[in-house]
């Protein structure tokens, strides 16, 4: 039986065939979307990895700065004299009765 041009089509009409191909259609379309148009597209993952990377390198650089700073306070408290001193020779460059300081430069 044809139908009238007058009557319309419902949703429970259409066959089932087609529903599952646009069904389909519309998730590639949308999965094609995500993938490479969307804010967190792969490009945008992959370079937030790379980035990532770099600062767990820059944080293990950081800690280990960290690290060798503990043990020079460490070594400040245990000796605080010794440091004063060589503080007062290198930066203000202060010297001893009878001592000279050379300055060298390059």
């Amino acid at each position: 039986m044809r139908r009238s041009l007058g009557e319309k089509r419902n949703f429970l009409s259409l066959k089932p065939d087609w529903l599952i191909k646009s069904f389909f259609f519309l998730m590639f379309i949308y999965t094609f979307y995500n993938f490479f148009m969307s804010q967190y597209n792969l490009f945008k993952v992959f370079e937030l990895k790379k980035s990532s990377k770099n600062l767990q390198v820059q944080i293990g650089q950081y800690r280990a700065e960290n690290e060798k700073m503990e043990q020079l306070l460490k070594l400040v408290k245990e000796h605080p004299e010794h440091f004063k001193e060589k503080f007062a020779r290198r930066y203000m460059q202060m010297q001893k009765d009878g001592e000279y300081i050379l300055i060298f430069r390059d």
